[in-house]
């Protein structure tokens, strides 16, 4: 009887390592499935005063110089940089993640300026304001994936602009789609939306709001 129980149990406790291999085999595409859904769901999401960040969200951050950036952008915004430089052109960061608080005193600043002019009404000046400078929760600089670039050098700008979709960025708000965005043209701001998704933009002449719509239909039909 002893023997046979030692085999029972030896045959539960070998079946019961199987079992649970298996499920862990199960759950580890299942993980790495789920992280990059959300990978890709954070790269291409919209923030503006109809898709607000809350105040206490802070991406996952790495310093870049002088400014901190989304760990997702960090390797290829390196890359771009390098390959700036081989080409004989510098690009400069000028601005990288923003906090809420941070951008509610900035939007504040440009607020205070509209309403500092006799011709705006309040309702006018927040506006225009919120047209050049997004109320805090409101701005993709909070993610982190929001990178503006010093574009005062020619070369540089023509770099920029030819090279960016190679590393995953794109003008985030091009003039030709301000009735979109709802913000004027701001040359300076790239947002990174990985390479994939860059060329896919720029082939398909789509900004932001509408590639993720697009990107969402289709995974819906798939």
């Amino acid at each position: 009887i002893a023997i046979a129980v030692i085999i029972l149990v030896a045959g539960l406790s070998v079946g019961g390592y199987f079992a649970y291999k298996a499920f862990a085999d199960m759950a580890q595409p299942t993980t790495a499935q789920q992280l990059e859904q959300e990978q890709s769901e954070e790269l291409l999401r919209v923030v503006n005063n109809s898709n607000p960040l809350s105040a206490v969200y802070v991406p996952k951050l790495k310093s870049y110089g002088n400014f901190q950036v989304n760990s997702l952008a960090e390797n290829n915004l390196e890359n771009f940089c390098n390959k700036a430089k081989e080409s004989g052109v510098e690009i400069r960061l000028v601005s990288g993640y923003v906090s809420f608080d941070e951008q509610e005193m900035l939007y504040s600043e440009k607020l205070s300026e509209f309403l500092a002019n006799p011709d705006y009404t309040e309702v006018r000046a927040q506006a225009a304001a919120q047209k050049l400078v997004p109320k805090g929760g409101c701005s993709e600089a909070q993610t982190g994936l929001l990178i503006g670039f010093d574009v005062t050098d020619e070369k540089t700008v023509a770099f920029i602009e030819r090279e960016c979709i190679n590393f995953g960025f794109v003008q985030r708000y091009p003039k030709d789609k301000e009735d979109i965005t709802k913000l004027s043209e701001n040359k300076t701001l790239y947002r990174y939306v990985g390479i994939d998704n860059a060329k896919k933009m720029r082939s398909f002449n789509m900004c932001l709001e509408e590639y993720s719509e697009y990107s969402t239909l289709q995974k819906n039909q798939e």
